[in-house]
């Protein structure tokens, strides 16, 4: 693998878990507003709102330490 190749795949990387962090966030915010808002129903729909918050924060930061991890090892055989 060239070194341009190599600084690609290493961008590409980066731009990934920044967006998954990005919209595991965006999940957050979603779910808690579900929640706790008015948004859907009078006094909040914690039923809702909550799973939602749960997967954004898996996926804002679980997701990426999981991915960077795997991106680090050796691949096995």
């Amino acid at each position: 693998m060239s070194p341009e190749d190599r600084e690609r795949l290493a961008k590409s990387r980066w731009q990934m878990l920044q967006l998954l962090r990005f919209t595991g966030i965006v999940l957050m915010i979603l779910g808690m507003w579900i929640w706790a808002g008015d948004i859907l129903r009078i006094g909040g729909w914690p039923l809702v709102g909550l799973p939602l918050f749960a997967l954004g924060a898996f996926e804002a930061i679980l997701l990426p330490t999981i991915l960077a991890r795997r991106w680090k090892s050796p691949p096995s055989k």
